[in-house]
């Protein structure tokens, strides 16, 4: 026996060196990946999210080892059933979640809730009762954090766990199953982080029918169902409880940003939509119609609306620096550029991007959203003030109007990059039919597309087709044709 262990243990070390070497030699994975300047850690995270993998695989194995108990039958279950899941995790993130197996801080932030909720099983079954583990908050903030994909792997592997850590009885994981699928149901419906009390009701709503259906059906005595649905109660506050304590602080620490943060960021109260609509009244209604602009177009290429709404929001916050030099805040018989040379006035209109950005910073808006005000207008030239200097002096620097980018990086930015040409110059043109705002935003995606400021992103010409029809649309319904009612003469 104790070479037979021996044996096992050394197939298992051997096993394990070379799936962190053929990990991190992959493609798949991205190493050294910096997180981003909101997060709380200022230095380059150095380990791959393979090693994170592989410790992780480490930790579970053991606790769930501890468990069932210490045992060569259990020994070679737990590392059979563990290997399984993350072969299957590992195939589905590289194959359908890129991006996401990518991020470091996506794979340490699945590892660490992983991890954490199974201690919290643990603790609660030594100490209270399982129907007290709050299974639900786990997957609803895997859901919020990461994808609501892998959550429905999350919940399926604790089921599994709890079906092997309580002899194999099927009314707990399936109480809490159905439990933590109502409040994936209902988080579309949360527009607010107080709201989540709601999904804390239904949670307990579920559990509580949940036990009356088993003790029916005889799984439970009368006793412990009184017991039991206290044992709910607790598990629904439980879940508030660690959804709204602990929300913030992972968006904090591995820099991801929720649908709610994005719609708390969309609030008109926000700090610093509130003062763009004081001190600049005019790009605040610049920024409203680009915002329709870019969500209308967003949903019809399938791209995150909210986060483009959001993005429009905030894209032109910079000129609250100076909002008197552009165009929209002006009065008509005064214009400060008058006073200005060309390659002064570019410059003022340059500097808004730089400022947009430190401003967002200043009032830690996420970075999800500078991307937007750093991105909007990527590299492009601004053209009044371009040729006003060419017609002083044939020696210009054209690199010295362009904006220093950079340029869009994903559809979302891409589309409100369209939307801010297109919602400026729509103003300015005596005739707005149908024909002519047409004819306006297919210039504009023209113009932005033939020079090159794309060339990041993975939009495609299908895309842009749609986005073209989506705000041509758009502008009609703004500009909408008005029927001129004449007076009729008294008799």
């Amino acid at each position: 026996m104790e070479k037979l262990n021996s044996w096992l243990k050394n197939k298992i070390e051997n096993f394990l060196l070379l799936l962190i070497k053929k990990l991190d030699d992959s493609d798949v994975y991205a190493p050294n990946i910096r997180l981003s300047k909101n997060n709380i850690f200022k230095k380059e995270i150095k380990i791959k999210p393979a090693v994170t993998g592989i410790i992780s695989y480490c930790l579970l194995f053991f606790m769930i080892l501890s468990q069932l108990g210490s045992t060569y039958k259990n020994f070679l279950f737990v590392f059979i059933f563990l290997s399984l899941i993350f072969i299957l995790v590992i195939f589905y993130f590289a194959d359908q979640e890129k991006e996401n197996i990518k991020n470091s801080n996506v794979v340490m932030l699945m590892c660490f809730i992983t991890i954490i909720s199974f201690l919290f099983f643990q603790i609660l079954q030594d100490s209270l009762s399982v129907i007290a583990f709050p299974v639900s908050a786990f997957a609803v903030l895997l859901s919020l954090l990461i994808s609501i994909k892998f959550s429905l792997i999350y919940i399926m592997v604790t089921a599994v766990f709890m079906l092997m850590t309580n002899g194999f009885h099927a009314a707990l994981p399936i109480m809490h199953v159905a439990s933590a699928l109502v409040a994936l149901i209902n988080i579309r419906q949360i527009h607010s982080r107080s709201q989540f009390s709601k999904i804390g009701f239904k949670i307990f709503v579920v559990m509580a029918g949940m036990l009356i259906i088993f003790h029916i059906l005889g799984f439970f005595e009368v006793q412990s169902v009184g017991l039991s649905l206290w044992f709910a109660m607790l598990n629904s506050f439980i879940s508030v409880l660690i959804i709204l304590a602990a929300l913030p602080l992972l968006e904090m620490l591995f820099s991801r940003t929720t649908n709610i943060k994005l719609v708390e960021l969309s609030d008109f109260n926000n700090p610093l939509l509130k003062r763009l609509m004081v001190e600049a009244p005019g790009t605040y209604h610049h920024s409203l119609i680009t915002a329709s602009l870019a969500e209308q177009a967003a949903t019809a290429i399938g791209a995150d609306s909210l986060l483009t709404r959001t993005g429009a929001y905030y894209h032109d916050i910079g000129k609250l620096k100076n909002p008197e030099y552009f165009i929209e805040n002006q009065n008509k018989n005064e214009n400060p550029h008058d006073n200005l040379s060309p390659s002064m006035s570019g410059l003022v209109l340059i500097s808004h991007v730089k400022d947009g950005v430190a401003l967002a910073r200043k009032y830690k808006i996420d970075e999800v959203v500078v991307d937007f005000i750093r991105q909007h207008h990527g590299t492009s030239l601004i053209q009044y003030f371009y040729f006003r200097a060419l017609e002083n002096s044939k020696d210009v620097n054209e690199q010295d109007f362009r904006y220093p980018g950079s340029k869009p990086t994903s559809k979302e930015t891409a589309i409100l990059m369209i939307a801010d040409s297109v919602e400026a110059i729509s103003r300015i043109i005596p005739d707005k039919n149908a024909g002519k705002l047409k004819e306006l935003v297919e210039k504009v995606i023209n113009n932005k597309f033939t020079d090159g400021q794309f060339s990041n992103c993975s939009i495609t010409l299908n895309d842009l087709a749609k986005i073209a029809d989506s705000m041509t649309a758009t502008l009609c319904g703004i500009y909408h044709a008005r029927i001129d009612y004449k007076k009729t003469e008294e008799k």
